[in-house]
Formats: structure tokens, sequence, C-alpha cells
């Protein structure tokens, strides 16, 4: 691992104690091997919404809805919707249910489908904080579909970018993981290219791109 699970579990060890929400979340995403981010992770991303002012917000991918919860922390006391992408129907039901019982089921929008056809309908820079954890096979498609709906000033933040720390030239793993190794390393060489974009890599959680998209 690039980023030693040790690490991580020391950096969720130091957050204040989440609420009994989170903490069910957290053990039912463990029981059904349900792909979640690391608290940490969560935590960067509430923080980050709430020091950008960010109002109005789109994910792809919402599992059973644990960032996007996360997501809405950051939106505590002020306006702001949250427009949250899936296809898995079930589980996006059961996220809609997690939001029910935070509380915060007025500022989301789940929206079940296929992100890759629904993204193409959404308004040039409509958004102005964008999170991306969805099929890592899908992300160069995110990337040209997602850029053009970021406003200026707005953030993107892409999650698994780092892949178990395989993309590094070098790294070892078995042959069926080259495909998305080599596609995850494309993602980042246009990402941290793209002239619009201010982008930086960092070593949280599985690795996550930020960026920034540049004033005209």
């Amino acid at each position: 691992m690039f980023y030693a699970f040790e690490l991580e579990q020391f950096l969720g060890d130091l957050l204040p104690m989440r609420d009994e929400l989170f903490l069910e979340m957290e053990d039912q995403a463990l029981k059904e091997t349900i792909p979640v981010v690391t608290p940490p992770v969560g935590n960067f991303l509430s923080w980050l919404v709430k020091v950008s002012g960010a109002s109005q917000i789109l994910e792809v991918g919402t599992a059973i809805g644990y960032s996007t919860l996360w997501l809405a922390k950051g939106l505590e006391g002020r306006e702001g919707k949250i427009v949250t992408l899936d296809m898995n129907m079930d589980r996006a039901t059961r996220a809609m249910e997690y939001f029910r019982r935070g509380g915060v089921a007025e500022k989301i929008q789940v929206v079940m489908g296929d992100a890759r056809k629904i993204l193409k309908d959404f308004p040039k820079g409509e958004f102005n904080f964008i999170f991306v954890d969805a099929a890592k096979g899908e992300y160069l498609d995110y990337l040209e579909l997602v850029t053009p709906l970021l406003g200026n000033g707005g953030i993107m933040v892409v999650d698994n970018v780092l892949f178990r720390g395989w993309v590094v030239p070098g790294s070892e793993y078995a042959p069926k993981y080259e495909r998305m190794v080599s596609h995850l390393r494309e993602f980042l060489k246009l990402l941290t290219q793209n002239p619009e974009l201010q982008t930086s890599i960092l070593p949280l959680g599985d690795g996550l791109a930020v960026s920034v998209r540049k004033s005209p």
C-alpha cells in the first residue's frame, strides 16, 4: 500500500467521535463490502465544502450515501443543494433513508441511472463543488463530462486515484489490474495537465485528486 492502512486508521482515531448514524453506516459498509470513503476523507470533504462556501454540489457515485452525508455536513447552517447520481437502485433507496434519518433529505436530490448519460443534460458551470467516486474504469469518461459542469473557482475532488499505490511506476500487482492501473495513470496525466485546472494529488485514503477551476 502506498498509503498505509495503519496511518489512515491513526488519522481516523484523531477525529472527534462521529454521530451514531455515521458509525452505523461504516459498520454496514464493512459488513456488505460496500466501497465508501474513509472517515478522514469524509471529514476532509466536509471541511472543504465548508471553507470553500460551496452551495451547488454534484456527487457521482452515491452508494449508501456515506460521503453524501459528509458533504451535507459541510452545508450545516446555510443554504445548499447536493445532486448525487447512482445506478444501483437498492443502494440509492437505502441512501435516501439515511438522508431522512440524518435530517438532510431536503438538501439532497438522488438521481438514479447511468451517470455518463445523465451528466450530458446538466448546464455548463452548474456546480461549484464536484465529488467523483464511482467506477474507476470510467474515470476518463467522467473527466470529460464533469469538467465543463464546474464553475470558475469551483472545486473537483476525485477519490481512489492512487489505486493502492499501483499507479506509481515500478509497482508490482496482479496482471488482471493492468488495464485499471493504465487507465488511472492516463486519467491522472490528463487531469494534472489540463490548463483549465490547478490540481494537487493528496495521499489521503486511497488517493484524492483535488482540482480548482481557474478563472478565465
